[in-house]
């Protein structure tokens, strides 16, 4: 009786040290991600129902294995809202001592207050189609980083490559004037990826 006790007690001691260093290991993530996050699920309003409309268009954009994805993340807990998100970063993965890894979305990315582009003579629907594409590529370039691509460099191609598909996939059902501006939003995530791809892995100094 006293063994069994006794590795009770044992038992006991462990779980609670493993809880305690995952919530250290969530405190960590949540300054790197700019503190003041929150987890994105039903609670999370305005957010959340972003993120809906963000997966019913990748469905209608025939991307129902990215959709998918990010809704086994969102629903297992690892997609979290960051308001403080800092760096210039739209989005982050982070994995902090090995116990606790999440997809840290903006929340200005998520719930889009002003539309980019604004000096441009751009329709405002082919603006707000062009932070849907670039909100779309950017969680699927941390979802690489969350299923163990490290490189960089290489986790912006597949971002590119994409991009690229997307536009193939999706122009041909849509009228004239509507592919016009899809194809020039595609186009511009994609510069603005090329762009983002140079400066994180040019090498420093030169």
């Amino acid at each position: 009786m006293k063994a069994l006790l006794n590795l009770a007690m044992a038992a006991a001691i462990v779980a609670s040290t493993y809880y305690a260093i995952r919530e250290i290991a969530g405190q960590k993530a949540d300054a790197l991600a700019g503190g003041g996050t929150f987890v994105l699920d039903g609670r999370s309003g305005a957010e959340t129902r972003a993120f809906t409309d963000l997966l019913r268009q990748l469905r209608a954009w025939e991307e129902p294995d990215l959709a998918a994805s990010l809704a086994s993340l969102q629903e297992s807990g690892r997609i979290w809202v960051a308001p403080r998100l800092g760096g210039g970063r739209s989005a982050v993965y982070v994995n902090a001592l090995g116990l606790v890894s999440r997809i840290y979305v903006g929340s200005g990315e998520l719930v889009v207050r002003s539309l980019p582009f604004p000096e441009l003579e751009v329709p405002d629907g082919a603006r707000r189609t062009f932070a849907t594409v670039r909100l779309a590529g950017t969680l699927f370039h941390e979802l690489q980083h969350f299923d163990g691509v490290e490189d960089e460099g290489a986790v912006y191609e597949r971002e590119m490559e994409w991009y690229r598909g997307l536009g193939k996939r999706a122009a041909g059902g849509l009228e004239a004037e509507e592919r016009r501006w899809f194809e020039w939003a595609v186009v511009s995530a994609l510069a603005s990826a090329a762009a983002a791809r140079e400066k994180a892995t040019v090498a420093p100094g030169s």
